[in-house]
């Protein structure tokens, strides 16, 4: 019985890619417990297909705005037959950056940064970065069987 049931693999060598995730807290969080917000870092496949909008949906207001207005820009100002191509661009830029532009958006907001957290998703570096600090919350007392 060397080996895993049915032949297969033991869970600890199931390989599943590694990303960092930077950690965001706000000092004066309002979210439970004071859990950060974890930004992935890498390219954004949301923005690329959606650009400004994909922007939009990760909450960064400030900077998919000022995107929409500069696409906007640039397509009354530049001719027709080059729309395809700067929208592209315009989406690709978006995409390799947008780790860095929430970033930003977040140091605007007045959050805090931490150490990039590796992990293969958000919910386990979520549980990394929980087990480095302590719970602003106390577990229940229970009364002592005995008393």
């Amino acid at each position: 019985l060397d080996g895993p049931p049915c032949g297969g693999r033991h869970s600890l060598h199931q390989r599943r890619p590694v990303k960092l995730f930077t950690p965001c807290t706000d000092p004066a969080s309002s979210r439970p417990l004071g859990l950060p917000v974890m930004v992935q870092n890498g390219f954004s496949w949301r923005v690329m297909f959606f650009g400004w909008l994909g922007l939009l949906t990760y909450g960064a207001w400030i900077s998919g705005l000022l995107a929409a207005a500069v696409s906007i820009l640039l397509h009354v100002f530049i001719a027709s037959r080059w729309d395809i191509a700067i929208i592209v661009g315009i989406h690709a830029v978006l995409a390799t950056f947008t780790a860095e532009i929430r970033l930003w958006e977040m140091r605007l907001n007045g959050r805090q940064m931490g150490l990039p957290i590796p992990a293969p998703s958000k919910d386990i570096a979520l549980i990394r970065w929980a087990d480095r600090h302590t719970s602003p919350v106390s577990p229940p007392e229970f009364p002592c069987a005995s008393s």
